[in-house]
């Protein structure tokens, strides 16, 4: 006897069909959104050569985490997207600490963890 599973359950999508209602493109789309963005700021002088890399972890941080977001606001979430939210997570708090300087920013990681062990138990 099988057990019971919900409709839409994670056991019934195969990955097939969770890629296809997943919105394709979405990543790289926002990659060369934040790719073109950093290149007219460059162009017109609002940051230097020295400092992209810094904005570039800022963008992909927040690219991660609209991944995991748009991922977990599928009726069904699909595998990854706890790590992807850990990956954006991680990349926007560095970038941050490099844009602005260690000594203003390090209370976000306390905030960072706190979001990170609600998020944990929200979705155990």
């Amino acid at each position: 006897m099988s057990q019971w599973q919900p409709v839409g359950s994670p056991v019934e999508v195969n990955k097939h069909e969770y890629r296809r209602r997943r919105l394709p493109g979405l990543f790289a789309g926002l990659v060369l959104i934040l790719l073109g963005v950093l290149l007219l700021f460059q162009t017109q002088g609002w940051f230097t050569w020295d400092d992209w890399w810094k904005y570039l972890l800022l963008g992909l941080g927040v690219i991660f985490i609209i991944d995991a977001m748009v991922r977990l606001a599928q009726p069904a979430p699909g595998p990854r997207w706890g790590g992807r939210l850990v990956v954006g997570l991680t990349l926007l708090l560095v970038g941050l600490i490099s844009a602005a300087g260690f000594g203003q920013w390090w209370p976000l990681i306390l905030v960072i963890v706190g979001v990170a062990v609600i998020v944990r138990r929200v979705v155990k």
